[in-house]
């Protein structure tokens, strides 16, 4: 008696057993394996395409470096052969036409009967001879023009000269240090602003003393506002000559810095 063999369904049959095997799930896995197998299978035909691409190519190109023939020219000199001779130098151009040598008319004399009057003003040899003394020639003493000499006076451009900032003579007011003071006092004139405002302080003021004493370039370094900046510019423009300074002996310019006070007074 012989034994028949269970028969054992497959695992979809088992999961999709009385179920709906129109819906889809059923046929994707029941073509799971093969698709898997087939992309395997075209995974591992393009791995193996890769890597036999470079060496069929090296192969190829081998085999084709073989065949190809490299041909080189060369070209022999003969050493023993002479030199070619430099072509002779064109001829020099024909000399121009000599030059027509002038003819002479010779002009027969003409025979008169009339008499021939001689012009006054020709002398013949016989009279330059008699006329001829061997009398020295006087000359009358010339004087020549004496040249005077034109003195240019050089003018030099003062503001061409250095700006001393140390000498060693200082310039000085006229009158001292005492009349400078009393000049400034004398001249200055309190601005209304400032007075309205009680501006008070000092200014300081730059200038230069030229090589002959004039105040120029006048400056404000430092300031306090109110017209007392404006006013110590004009007082100090109004100033007379100083003595210059001296360097070496020499008048130079000097730049000068002068503080000017400027003081309310208190009303008592």
């Amino acid at each position: 008696m012989t034994k028949q063999k269970e028969y054992i369904a497959p695992l979809d049959e088992i999961v999709f057993e009385h179920r709906n095997k129109s819906y889809g799930a059923y046929v994707l896995r029941k073509l799971y394996n093969k698709y898997v197998t087939r992309s395997l299978l075209v995974a591992v035909a393009f791995l193996l395409a890769a890597l036999a691409y470079p060496l069929v190519s090296s192969y190829y190109a081998q085999k084709r470096s073989k065949y190809i023939e490299k041909t080189a020219t060369a070209e022999f000199i003969d050493m023993n052969k002479p030199q070619e001779e430099a072509a002779p130098p064109p001829p020099p151009p024909p000399p121009p036409p000599a030059a027509l040598e002038q003819k002479v008319k010779f002009v027969a004399p003409v025979v008169t009967t009339e008499e021939v009057v001689e012009d006054a003003d020709i002398f013949n040899q016989d009279e330059l001879n008699k006329t001829v003394t061997n009398e020295p020639v006087v000359l009358e003493a010339y004087e020549a023009p004496v040249a005077q000499a034109v003195e240019e006076e050089v003018i030099e451009v003062e503001e061409s000269k250095p700006v001393f900032t140390i000498v060693e003579e200082m310039p000085t007011y006229p009158g001292g240090e005492q009349a400078r003071l009393q000049f400034l006092a004398d001249h200055i004139n309190y601005p209304q602003q400032a007075s309205e405002n009680g501006i008070q302080g000092i200014v300081y003021v730059a200038f230069i003393i030229d090589s002959k004493g004039n105040v120029t370039d006048v400056k404000v370094v430092r300031g306090i506002g109110g017209g007392c900046d404006e006013e110590a510019i004009r007082v100090v423009k109004l100033m007379p000559q100083w003595h210059p300074a001296k360097q070496y002996g020499k008048a130079v310019r000097y730049q000068y810095n002068m503080p000017i006070t400027f003081k309310l007074q208190q009303q008592q």
